[in-house]
């Protein structure tokens, strides 16, 4: 394969994988990982506290350290409780010291109004706190760099035909 022919297959090949990633975050980001797009509503705290778990492991008794914030959110005329912080298992915030879990909780006043985001499809379904989706950013810069790339090698390797 001649020079030329290469760039433009090369260069047409990065621009359909950009295209492709693209669209592809695109609908994702709609779709299946739409947690961003959660509406919000008012709801109240109703409980605040930290659970300890004691296990024993090879090493000895060993404890671990749960914010629980119960909080509830009224929504066409139904009233709904979750515990939720986010959409991150509770693995992700189960602290080994008690002060990290406190840090947490200290947050959180009973009786305090608070933003609750709850899934359209499912009200039921509640977290305090969305993620931002940096990686879906970080996939979409990618597919426009790649799709940039792709046309500009392209249009080298037809310019140099």
């Amino acid at each position: 394969m001649q020079g030329t022919e290469f760039l433009i297959v090369l260069g047409s090949g990065a621009l359909l994988l950009g295209l492709a990633t693209i669209i592809w975050i695109s609908l994702t980001k709609r779709r299946g990982y739409g947690t961003p797009n959660w509406p919000s509503i008012e709801g109240q705290i109703v409980s605040a506290c930290v659970s300890e778990l004691t296990r024993e492991t090879p090493e000895g008794m060993v404890s671990s350290f749960t914010p629980v914030v119960r909080y509830e959110y009224a929504l066409d005329g139904e009233v709904y409780q979750s515990d939720r912080l986010n959409i991150l298992s509770d693995e992700h915030h189960t602290f080994d010291d008690r002060r990290l879990a406190e840090d947490v909780v200290a947050k959180y006043r009973p009786g305090a109004g608070i933003d609750v985001f709850y899934n359209l499809a499912n009200p039921k379904q509640a977290v305090l706190s969305l993620p931002r989706p940096s990686a879906h950013n970080a996939v979409l810069a990618f597919g426009v760099t790649n799709l940039i790339a792709g046309a500009s090698v392209l249009a080298l390797g037809i310019l140099l035909l």
